[in-house]
């Protein structure tokens, strides 16, 4: 997809919306961190839809208690917005009861847009970024100057090796498993047999295991138990 931090890497302004410092962070940074503000939320949402092809904006402007906010705009064929909630993902369409106010200005990674119009109110203002007479657009100039002053101060990210190999890490902890159980069932008179087909039905099943144990969430195993019963014969049990 089209990444706003390409060019726009790093910049720090004052801002009412956090209290303090606003911290525009990479792309890169934000999915590694797996955390970020608002404004890493809209780069990371905007991003996401002009990948999409669709007409995306970042707007900074108010919400209706008159706070300074960012979030995301797409725009249609027919210059109706679409707005999102970068951070809880919520979409707001004509008609809805907006949290939004005003709109001073709009951008993406190709252009930037200034709001010129009498009122900055949302309910006022008119969406054809186009027209010289509604949006005050910033020169392509300036934006390539801008982007040639951010790529020289960017340095080449290097990504250490994995230390740990998962597919031997992975048959490692098999054999050590399969050994175990032998073991137990050995003292109890017990033989062991091994059936990779049945072993194979069980990957679905610790998938889900680990992903209620890690995040609460109880998967239907409905499906799992079907296989299983197919697949064991008539006299065994699992």
């Amino acid at each position: 997809s089209s990444g706003i931090n390409a060019d726009v890497r790093e910049a720090v302004v004052s801002t009412q919306s956090t209290g303090g410092a606003e911290q525009w962070t990479s792309l890169l940074a934000t999915l590694v961190s797996n955390r970020g503000g608002v404004e890493s939320h809209c780069l990371v949402l905007c991003s996401l839809l002009l990948g999409f092809q669709l007409n995306s904006y970042i707007c900074i402007g108010s919400k209706t208690r008159g706070s300074t906010h960012l979030w995301v705009a797409t725009l249609s064929d027919t210059h109706i917005p679409t707005f999102w909630d970068a951070v809880t993902g919520q979409r707001y369409v004509e008609g809805d009861t907006m949290p939004y106010r005003s709109i001073d200005c709009m951008f993406n990674d190709k252009t930037f847009y200034a709001n010129t119009q009498p009122s900055n109110s949302i309910t006022k203002m008119k969406f054809k970024v186009e027209d010289p007479v509604c949006w005050k657009a910033v020169s392509q100039e300036a934006i390539e100057s801008m982007r040639a002053g951010l790529h020289n101060r960017n340095t080449q990210i290097v990504l250490n090796p994995n230390l740990i190999d998962p597919y031997h890490t992975a048959a490692t902890l098999e054999h050590q498993l399969r050994r175990l159980v032998r073991d137990e069932r050995e003292k109890h008179d017990l033989s062991t047999h091994w059936r990779e087909d049945l072993s194979h039905l069980l990957l679905p099943a610790i998938s889900s295991y680990e992903l209620e144990r890690s995040t609460g969430v109880k998967v239907d195993d409905e499906d799992f138990q079907n296989a299983v019963r197919h697949a064991v014969p008539t006299g065994f049990t699992f």
